[in-house]
């Protein structure tokens, strides 16, 4: 039985289309004026062609709105993003957080599309939406159907303009957001980089935080809302973009019907124009709050996304901050000054900040880390950026660009922030620009806006004769685009989607005398990549025990160094070759490596992963990074509540126990081991432990099956570690009754576990039933009876949910339900949570809701089987537990053919009890003094 492991980070995408949002903030406000809300027309408008730029089709409709068409015929899923250019920026005094909470209010419905949350769960549809600086964005993503497009495209039509959310919907959302917002106050960082952004803007708004200000959220007036609801939701200041499949002419069809009957209002659009004067001083911050790892910021005024400078600014961005090869990780990290170092600039509209970051270690002195984040861009003028470090500054960049490009719904989804700037052309336009930065370009931005009036950190210094950072206007974005065609678009993959059927058509398998079995699923890809998952179950319980510290660091550690290539030189040499490599040990006893790569690169790739597999250097002072690195993220969570409640459950449920590897370790057991790592333990780990033989390959793209297999295990099928891999036998333990409410003191928000065990697998005859009962109960989202109960009408949290942890073949899974809240709200959760136990018992689930579940649950697995990454990691895992795939395809077929009666009584048997183990962790002292 797998639980789950506490902080695990996601990588940060370094890429010019992403706008890096650590920290929501707001834009400049401008002066209300009342307006009318778009009326349905007589006659619809008909969209017009304007032009097309690398694959996408831009259009006008005659009430102003735009639309963009980017079709993807290999795509089985189609994506409905509707951008909004409206966002914090565009709040007035004593509005703060509106622009976010009206996203929240347009999930209410609206007059022709009520109860939208059970219906996104019906269609099996992916939504979402997200507030920013500058714009508002709602999505849909599903698998492509007529009906579902219609039904997204008539349902966002009508919610610009009829969104029914009423008085006393806004009133138990706002306790909601209040929520979001106190998870957001747990973060040191997010509240470090809030305080410097609030400190750096004297009176542009993007000073504000978008999640506003409590007082403002809890207490602006309905009305309000309204109004700014009906002055910026409307055609002429929308853009609609469809990504991936569908059919051209009836998407246009069905657009002119749905948003071609609102009518353009008659009062034009207000534009922005408070400007942030230039910063004549250094300012300071310092933030006094609980936590156990000091942090470092800096701030520098850059200018708008569109000005000239910005292309070399995000270029200087990847020279300080690469994890590999930057300034920051040579001079901050790698030396001990720091244990994490980060460098980005958000791409805005309005003139924006560039913002260095910091992490030290417990207990240490940041003086000299200060020191040194300062000087590694104020004193770029004596220490000057090389021409080497801009050409792989950019490599890096436009490596990550060019992947991105390739996931259309993706891009989809990124042409938001580029709306936002005022054209979503942009995307491509700054890819050209990037490609043209010199050295000369960076090193004048560097010496141009790196001087110290123009910081924000911390002390005032008089200075005689300041030096200011004059941020000039960026032209007209239609200036800058008025001759721009774009590059031809890439080639398409085929179209061919992973069903069942298509998987076995063209699957083929092998079997190494290693005993490793490889999958072949052959298929062309888009822009020919190719994706390759390898999973390797390596040692045993005896071989691991004393060594799981140092196992978990092996696969980072093999990207820091090898025999031939430094830290440095891997990541050029994949920045060259266009591929994505991760090696994972994270997991004790299996070695999961994953390839993204592009067909003419492919065996220059695997050449390369051989190297790193095989050849590491263990370098000592890499080691160390690594470690600290390591130590100091398990001290910050110690008093993390979501970090400290799952430890609680992991504990109580561990089922090896203390003299297993595979045990329940405490945050200082793990330190302790994290210490005892060093080179010779590494060295000899990986010659026992790096073992190929008996692991399980797949390979999904445009491949020769058989010459695939012959090149994988050319290249890894020598890789024979000396020691035997034994599986671990597992143990189960089942506590009842546990009630662990743990302080963690002075966090604004507190995290609740409810977990006990289940005799279910995915084997089991009760699986499928007990899935969709789940899925009712709090598996689905906003659909689910706890967020209709604990979030949408309590109001008590931002999220909840519920879920089962089982495995193919394993005797005993785990069910579980999570919730975070404010900590005086947290038994209330509990006890709405036993209320909608008892209702299920009582009352049973509707048929409605057992149709809807499985209908939305049949979408949602064929909108995850597009992935194909997904579908290489399901073929290995298929292997590795003896699985036939068409197990899939009678999944569908039982789960088609479930009863309401069969629902209900795997709910009873397996979810509900009235023994429960809770885990809770939040500052309940403050809760009782109050």
């Amino acid at each position: 039985m797998k639980v789950f492991a506490a902080g695990q980070k996601s990588k940060f995408a370094k890429t010019v289309i992403a706008s890096a949002m650590f920290v929501a903030l707001a834009g400049c406000s401008a002066t209300q004026t009342s307006s009318t809300a778009p009326e349905v027309v007589v006659s619809n408008a008909k969209m017009e062609y304007v032009r097309s730029v690398e694959g996408i089709e831009e259009y006008t409709l005659s009430n102003g709105m735009k639309v963009l068409l980017y079709p993807d015929s290999a795509q089985p899923k189609t994506l409905v993003n509707i951008t909004y250019r409206v966002g914090s920026v565009h709040e007035n005094y004593g509005e703060t957080g509106m622009a976010h909470l009206l996203e929240h209010m347009l999930f209410k419905g609206s007059t022709s599309y009520k109860d939208i949350d059970l219906e996104f769960n019906k269609r099996g549809m992916r939504v979402n939406a997200t507030t920013w600086l500058d714009r508002t964005n709602y999505f849909e993503l599903f698998e492509y159907d007529e009906t579902n497009l219609e039904w997204a495209l008539g349902m966002e039509a009508d919610r610009m303009v009829n969104a029914t959310f009423t008085a006393e919907q806004l009133e138990s959302e706002m306790t909601v957001v209040r929520n979001e917002m106190e998870r957001g106050e747990n973060s040191p960082f997010r509240m470090l980089s809030s305080r410097l952004s609030s400190t750096a803007y004297l009176w542009h708004n993007y000073a504000n935080s978008t999640i506003g200000a409590r007082s403002d959220v809890e207490n602006f007036p309905f009305d309000k809302l309204r109004a700014f609801y009906k002055k910026h939701y409307r055609p002429d200041n929308a853009v609609l973009t469809l990504a991936g499949r569908f059919e051209k002419d009836k998407a246009i069809e069905l657009i002119e019907k749905t948003f071609g009957k609102l009518q353009q209002p008659e009062t034009p659009i207000e534009p922005l124009y408070t400007v942030e004067p230039t910063q004549d001083g250094e300012r300071e911050v310092n933030l006094r709050r609980t936590g156990d790892v000091p942090m470092i910021g800096a701030v520098y005024h850059v200018p708008s996304a569109l000005h000239e400078d910005t292309p070399a600014l995000q270029v200087l961005a990847t020279v300080l901050s690469d994890s590999a090869r930057g300034r920051m990780q040579k001079q901050l990290v790698e030396p001990g000054l720091a244990t994490g170092a980060t460098a980005f600039s958000y791409l805005l509209k309005d003139p924006s900040i560039f913002m260095l970051v910091g992490q030290g270690s417990k207990d240490k002195d940041t003086k000299e880390m200060e020191k040194t984040l300062i000087s590694l861009v104020e004193d770029l003028d004596e220490n000057k950026v090389t021409a080497e470090e801009v050409a792989t500054a950019k490599a890096a960049i436009l490596k990550d660009t060019e992947e991105s490009l390739r996931n259309v719904t993706g891009v989809g989804m990124e042409l938001s922030e580029f709306i936002a700037m005022g054209d979503y052309r942009y995307i491509f336009y700054f890819r050209d620009l990037v490609e043209k930065v010199t050295v000369e370009d960076v090193q004048r931005v560097a010496e141009k806006y790196f001087v110290s009036s123009n910081r924000t950190i911390g002390r005032f210094i008089p200075t005689k004769e300041p030096v200011r950072a004059e941020i000039s206007e960026a032209k007209d974005i239609s200036e800058i685009l008025a001759d721009y065609k774009g590059r031809k678009a890439v080639e398409s993959g085929e179209v061919y989607d992973n069903t069942v059927e298509n998987v076995l058509a063209r699957l083929q398998e092998f079997e190494w005398q290693t005993g490793t079995k490889v999958s072949v699923y052959p298929k062309k890809l888009r822009a020919g990549e190719v994706h390759i998952a390898m999973n390797f179950p390596v040692g045993s319980d005896k071989t691991l025990k004393g060594y799981e510290a140092d196992f978990k660091l092996l696969g980072g550690l093999l990207f820091s160094g090898t025999k031939t290539y430094s830290k440095a030189d891997i990541a050029s040499k994949l920045d060259a070759l266009k591929a994505s490599v991760s090696i994972s040990t994270r997991s004790l006893g299996e070695i999961n490596v994953s390839i993204k790569a592009v067909k003419e690169n492919l065996d220059e790739t695997l050449l390369f992963v051989q190297e790193l597999m095989t050849n590491p250097a263990f370098d000592e002072a890499e080691i160390e990074i690594d470690r600290k690195a390591s130590i100091t993220g398990l001290e910050m969570s110690r008093s993390e509540p979501r970090s400290v409640a799952l430890n609680a459950l992991n504990k109580a449920f561990d089922g090896y126990g203390k003299d297993s590897a595979f045990g329940y370790k405490t945050i200082d057991e793990q330190i302790d081991g994290l210490k005892a790592v060093n080179q010779k333990r590494l060295k000899a780990l990986h010659k026992s432990l790096f073992d190929a033989s008996n692991g399980f390959i797949s390979v999904v793209g445009d491949v020769e099956p058989e010459a695939i297999s012959k090149d994988l295990e050319a290249y890894f099928g020598g890789i024979d570690g000396s020691a035997d891999y034994i599986e671990p036998e597992q143990t189960f333990v089942s506590p009842a009754g546990l009630d662990m409410w743990i302080e963690t003191p002075d966090k604004a928000n507190a995290q609740l576990y409810i977990a006990h065990t289940v005799d279910l697998n995915e084997q089991h005859p009760d699986f499928h039933a007990a899935y969709i009962a789940n899925q009712i109960f709090g598996g689905s989202g906003f659909a689910s009876r706890l967020m209709q109960r604990i979030r949408v009408k309590e109001g008590y949290s931002y999220g909840t949910g519920s879920g089962l942890g089982l495995e193919y073949d394993e005797e005993k899974g785990l069910f579980y339900m999570s919730a975070i809240a404010a900590p005086e709200n947290m038994k209330k959760v509990v006890e709405a949570y036993k209320e909608e136990v008892q209702k299920v018992l009582d009352n049973g689930f509707t048929e409605k809701e057992v149709k809807d579940a499985i209908e939305g649950a049949l979408k949602s697995q064929r909108v995850t089987w597009s992935s194909e990454s997904y579908i290489a990691r399901m073929l290995n895992e298929n292997k590795k537990v003896e699985r036939d795939i068409r197990w899939f395809k009678e999944y569908q077929d039982k789960v088609q053919g479930l009863t309401v009666e069969q629902v209900n009584e795997a709910f009873a048997k397996y979810i509900a009890t009235q023994e429960l183990n809770v885990f809770a962790a939040g500052d309940w002292a403050k809760v009782n003094k109050q």
